[in-house]
């Protein structure tokens, strides 16, 4: 199975399912239908203080995010229902400022790492979002998306798998379509606009522009049934791409380059490798003296070698690290936090100060001497936050979290430039 299998793509894996839990229910997946028996307990993931909850804290964050993001939501006018909501994925936030347009509460489907806070049952217990390993195939989250459905609820999901680097819109796959299909309820396409350029990634401050969210399309069931799987996977593209670069809006900040290096790795005019440095509004090479700005319009000035844009450089340099890590490079960096992540537990301490990655390694080196992971034995590798990223071996998932400058996204690009290299057909989260 492939690495990065989404909540989506399990759907059309698993068209025979079964699953026991021995003092509730029996359910059977069998051809698209879902059937359950023998039930003793009726236990249901959408609850009456979800509702409460979300009506308590809509005005709330309303204004919390009008404040913070100068950010307007337009009311979807949709009625309380099921429904499959879609959005692109620019901000930490993004859940919340979508629900802002619903008048009902959306059950999101959410990473590992939200379940390993100290505050995760409180948020398990008011809003239950649906608990997903990034990367990897999860059975468990596909029946966390059943059961809301079977129930009346709207469920989301940002088919990117993770917030975008660049601006751009990172791959995704057509399970998604599948999934849209298969569920038989109204597909609601969102857009989150600005969130980007008020809050990237890569950044850490937030910068004064505008951003604004609501719906770009529904289409009914009915409109699903009639429309091929690569007919709605084409629209379904069209309708999350969302580039602020491209929008013509100012988002200012003094510091607004700041931190740029997690996302530009590579100097394009002398193919340097972690060799970006950045202050305020200015990043430069510190191994060929090359220096530019980063405007208010989201635009690299002047232009380094031929780059204008944070994405068209992002795309350039994922290909480009591949190559030179497959010709023998190795890519190293130290002051990293080396831990393991149990899901609802705490995550915990490892040994492990230095990490590097080469064709065919993946190794930790700590006190009690080096630890290696070949990259073949690792079923997935992906970013989380701005600064960490997990990977999965053994049934484990292991993180490395880097310092304030620490570079996540080229360990991404490299372990799934070389896995797509060996017909591992990965991508990016």
């Amino acid at each position: 199975m492939r690495a990065n299998t989404s909540v989506c793509e399990i759907f059309d894996r698993y068209r025979y399912v079964l699953i026991f839990q021995t003092k509730s229910v029996i359910i059977i997946i069998l051809n698209d239908n879902e059937v359950a028996l023998n039930k003793k307990k009726k236990s249901t993931w959408t609850k009456r203080r979800h509702a409460r909850v979300f009506a308590l804290l809509r005005p709330v964050m309303r204004l919390y995010f009008r404040l913070r993001y100068n950010f307007k939501a337009r009311p979807s006018g949709l009625k309380k229902g099921a429904y499959l909501i879609i959005s692109n994925h620019q901000t930490t936030m993004d859940p919340f400022l979508l629900s802002l347009s619903f008048r009902f509460p959306v059950y999101f489907v959410a990473s590992d790492d939200l379940f390993n806070l100290k505050v995760s049952p409180l948020i398990k217990y008011l809003v239950a979002p649906i608990p997903k390993s990034k990367s990897l195939c999860d059975v468990a989250a596909m029946m966390g998306v059943l059961k809301v459905i079977r129930e009346g609820g709207a469920v989301g999901i940002f088919p990117e798998g993770n917030r975008t680097v660049s601006g751009g819109q990172w791959e995704m796959t057509d399970a998604i379509a599948k999934l849209a299909k298969r569920l038989k309820v109204p597909l609601v396409i969102y857009n989150v606009c600005g969130g980007y350029g008020t809050d990237p990634r890569w950044g850490h401050s937030i910068r004064k522009g505008r951003a604004s969210g609501g719906v770009r399309r529904v289409i009914s069931a009915e409109e699903l049934s009639a429309l091929s799987n690569e007919q709605l996977f084409s629209i379904i593209k069209d309708g999350l791409a969302v580039n602020d670069a491209d929008s013509g809006i100012s988002f200012r900040s003094k510091k607004r380059a700041e931190y740029i290096e997690r996302a530009l790795y590579t100097c394009p005019v002398c193919r340097g490798v972690s060799s970006i440095v950045s202050h305020k509004y200015k990043f430069r090479c510190t191994n060929c003296g090359t220096e530019a700005v980063y405007t208010e319009k989201l635009s690299i000035s002047p232009e380094v070698a031929g780059f204008g844009r944070i994405y068209e450089w992002y795309e350039w340099e994922r290909k480009e690290i591949v190559k030179s890590v497959a010709s023998g490079l190795r890519i190293e960096d130290d002051g990293i936090l080396f831990r393991e992540s149990v899901k609802f537990k705490k995550k915990k301490k490892l040994d492990g100060n230095r990490v590097s990655i080469d064709k065919d390694n993946l190794v930790i080196y700590g006190g009690k001497g080096e630890q290696v992971f070949p990259l073949d034995e690792i079923t997935a590798l992906t970013m989380v936050g701005k600064k960490k990223f997990n990977f999965y071996c053994k049934d484990k998932i292991l993180q490395v979290k880097g310092n304030k400058r620490f570079c996540a996204i080229k360990y991404v690009h490299i372990f799934d430039g070389l896995k797509q290299a060996d017909g591992g057909n990965t991508m990016e989260n």
